[in-house]
């Protein structure tokens, strides 16, 4: 009688054991992958776009971040931000319209792409 509850306690023990050694590599398995989800997402600032050159006909644009697998990818960071360019043309450097007079002007474009 002894005999059988020590097979029993000895066969519920190594179920135990292996149970939480599968338990042990899921979870190592599992630190792994955010391991490398975090080593290769890349974020992108606001105002910026990144297009993510892929081994497909048509690359990944993103403005928010995306996984980029080193090798395989190439990434390139545009500025989509809003630029201001200002014309001033006055003084001795003033238009000369087509009447002969001379204008003074100072224009400001506003661009985004």
């Amino acid at each position: 009688m002894a005999d059988a509850l020590v097979t029993t306690s000895s066969s519920a023990l190594s179920t135990v054991v292996y149970a939480g050694g599968v338990i042990v590599i899921i979870g190592m398995l599992l630190l792994v992958v955010v391991g490398i989800i975090k080593a290769y997402y890349r974020k992108v600032d606001q105002g910026f776009a990144m297009i993510v050159n892929t081994l497909s006909k048509e690359p990944l644009v993103t403005f928010t971040g995306a996984l980029v697998y080193p090798v395989v990818h190439r990434v390139e960071i545009m500025d989509i931000s809003l630029k201001t360019i200002e014309v001033d043309r006055q003084g001795a450097n003033g238009l000369i319209c087509s009447d002969n007079i001379r204008a003074d002007i100072k224009v400001a474009f506003f661009v985004r792409v």
